[in-house]
């Protein structure tokens, strides 16, 4: 079982006691590391600090190395955006792992510097290097053969991990988040 603390109620999900949970670096490691309860010696937690994009890859060589275990990967568009692509690989050669995206349309944990940069009051032109275009994930995933499942809601997060993992294919959860919302930071 792995409890996600997220507001407004945990979400639990019985990833068996095997699960590997594999974790980019920025705001998905950030709020995960400090969000999961493993509750199994067997279950595995792997991250990234320094490597934008390396959970997705790292997740899909996980699941290639252990076809037998439960893989889900936790990364922020941002990163999912360096190795998109490999959908197609996952779906071709049938790597059912699962891959949550924190669809927030920015790379917004850079916002802080930018903000320092341009004296609290960043431009237009400063915005463009890390507010991205709208996207909607699942619909690509779903195009390349993926299963794409969109969340917008919090209740709906719980269904959709469940749903993804009983696909036994490649799976992609475009889970909408407000840009604005930043994981704490450990200093102040």
């Amino acid at each position: 079982m792995v409890t996600l603390r997220a507001r407004p109620e945990p979400v639990e999900i019985d990833l068996k006691r095997t699960a590997v949970v594999v974790v980019d670096m920025q705001n998905a490691f950030v709020s995960k590391g400090g969000m999961f309860d493993l509750a199994a010696p067997g279950q595995s937690y792997i991250r990234s600090f320094g490597h934008l994009g390396w959970a997705f890859s790292a997740g899909l060589g996980a699941k290639c190395a252990l076809p037998d275990r439960p893989v889900i990967s936790f990364t922020g568009d941002s990163g999912f955006w360096y190795h998109i692509g490999e959908i197609e690989t996952a779906v071709r050669w049938k790597i059912n792992a699962v891959t949550l995206v924190n669809n927030n349309r920015s790379g917004n944990q850079s916002k802080l510097g930018f903000d320092i940069a341009y004296g609290g009051q960043q431009t237009e032109k400063a915005t463009e290097m890390w507010v991205l275009n709208e996207v909607n994930f699942a619909k690509i995933a779903e195009d390349m053969g993926a299963v794409g499942i969109r969340v917008e809601k919090p209740a709906e997060l719980g269904p959709a991990i469940r749903r993804a993992l009983a696909a036994d294919r490649t799976a992609v959860i475009d889970v909408v988040t407000d840009i604005e919302a930043l994981a704490p930071l450990a200093v102040s």
